[in-house]
């Protein structure tokens, strides 16, 4: 039985993180996890959904964050 990679999955948790801290770095990190997860998920053919909702939630979390301070800066 093949095991799933735990890459994907520490991106995910850190771009969650560092999205509330520093969007960019957390919006690069969740793509990469997000596309390391699909990329395991067509090599292995295992499922990396968690992961992937992870690395999504990382991305909009960065997203929204960045938009926020826009918006702080130039109210």
């Amino acid at each position: 039985m093949k095991e799933k990679k735990k890459n994907p999955l520490f991106v995910g948790i850190l771009s969650i993180i560092l999205g509330l801290l520093f969007p960019i770095v957390g919006m690069i990190l969740g793509i990469i996890g997000l596309v390391l997860a699909i990329s395991y998920q067509k090599e292995s053919q295992l499922d990396y959904k968690i992961e992937k909702i992870l690395n999504i939630l990382g991305i909009v979390i960065s997203v929204v964050n960045w938009i926020v301070a826009i918006a702080l800066i130039f109210r």
